[in-house]
């Protein structure tokens, strides 16, 4: 009879273990990737050189691109966005840009406390290279 209910409360705790476990893993896992679709930040640029004043633009995150006014107005264009988190937590972004002359814009920025900042490198179409940081006001 010991031998029944020992065998009895050894079943009873493996079939616990199966259920616990099957109860784990039978619901899915939402894997949200990261994006700054639909926000639009205010940001001060300035020349890494320590030449020339700050000026203010507008980036916006629309369906997976990022739009920078002032280089759309310089005729750049909206450019995909590669979104990920690094493993401190920071939101962080990347990007191309092209005026279609032969110039190009390299954007990586980062989110961090409700903040964007970050640095970017024009580049004309004869090689000539200005770099630019930006922070969100």
């Amino acid at each position: 009879m010991k031998k029944i209910i020992i065998l009895v409360m050894a079943l009873g705790m493996v079939f616990d273990q199966i259920a616990f476990s099957a109860d784990n893993t039978s619901r899915p896992i939402a894997i949200e990737k990261p994006s700054l679709d639909n926000t639009n930040w205010t940001v001060s640029v300035k020349p890494s050189s320590g030449k020339g004043k700050a000026e203010t633009d507008m980036i916006s995150f629309i369906e997976g691109k990022m739009i920078s006014k002032n280089m759309k107005n310089a005729g750049f264009n909206d450019a995909e966005v590669n979104v990920k988190v690094d493993e401190s937590g920071v939101l962080i972004w990347e990007t191309m840009q092209a005026d279609g002359k032969g110039g190009f814009a390299f954007w990586r920025g980062s989110v961090e406390n409700g903040k964007m900042k970050g640095r970017f490198t024009k580049e004309d179409k004869r090689g000539a290279i200005l770099n630019f940081s930006f922070a969100s006001e």
